[in-house]
């Protein structure tokens, strides 16, 4: 049973991936991906399979981790007895309310406060997902790695995100799976199933390029790291989609790469995504 599950939890973060790569580039060869999931589910007895496919037409999440002994979609109580034996991993356990499946994940990472929230009014934009303060307009980073850190550390010592080091190694779990990278010098890497706060991200420039390990070896020159808690999970594809459109203009990308403080970055990406994300 402990495979069954592992696959479900792979075959939705696949799910994902190709979803992202559909948002971002409609145009993109999926091939590979498509492939790969199609093999998953080729693994599935065909109940868990078939149940898998009903939740998530419904509810895009199917596979969800328990979060202080709560289904962390639905945020509905588990009674202490599924909580035990969702974390033997001997059997498929649900949640008795929205009927997903449950996983135990260990160092859930954590948010401690959402952006835009802090005793303003409320925010319109892309002022509800972050500020000037979560702006890099030189990353010092050289390498993805090095820059899923900088950047995890800067939304960490503002206070949105605990543990960073754990962030950053499930960040770059994701970039093995499927890289982030899209065209026109986009990166997006990002942690999913965060507890608590709100989805929240920093954006790092890198005038020379990082190289995200995208197949045909262009650079990323603008790096969004996104942290998305379970239930904005639908919306961050949106985010994603808007900010892809944003950027597919050649002086759009010009004009913020071009900026030298972060206050500047920030005036800039929220003029420039006025349109895109109301």
């Amino acid at each position: 049973m402990k495979n069954i599950l592992h696959h479900l939890i792979q075959l939705q973060e696949l799910d994902f991936a190709l979803a992202e790569q559909k948002a971002a580039d409609p145009q993109a060869p999926l091939k590979q991906l498509a492939e790969a999931i199609t093999q998953l589910r080729d693994q599935l007895p065909e109940a868990v399979l078939g149940r898998y496919q009903r939740l998530q037409q419904k509810n895009s999440l199917a596979v969800v981790p328990l979060a202080n002994g709560a289904c962390s979609q639905c945020r509905m109580a588990v009674p202490p007895g599924i909580i035990n034996a969702v974390r033997a991993e001997e059997e498929l356990q649900t949640c008795g309310h929205c009927g997903r499946f449950l996983y135990y994940q260990e160092g859930l990472p954590r948010q401690a406060k959402k952006a835009g929230h802090d005793h303003r009014p409320p925010q319109a934009g892309l002022a509800r997902f972050s500020s000037a303060k979560l702006m890099i307009p030189k990353l010092q980073a050289k390498t993805r790695e090095e820059a899923v850190g900088e950047l995890a550390q800067l939304l960490a010592s503002q206070g949105f995100v605990e543990e960073p080091g754990r962030v950053v190694e499930l960040a770059l779990r994701r970039e093995a799976m499927v890289s982030t990278a899209v065209e026109n010098g986009l990166a997006f890497p990002h942690v999913r199933n965060v507890e608590g706060g709100g989805l929240t991200f920093a954006v790092g420039l890198k005038e020379k390029g990082i190289d995200f390990g995208t197949p045909d070896g262009r650079l990323s020159k603008i790096i969004f790291f996104i942290v998305i808690p379970a239930p904005a999970s639908a919306f961050y594809l949106r985010l994603l989609a808007g900010l892809v459109r944003t950027f597919s203009e050649t002086d759009a990308r010009k004009d913020l790469l071009e900026c030298d403080t972060p206050e500047a970055m920030w005036k800039t990406l929220s003029k420039l995504t006025r349109q895109t994300i109301p």
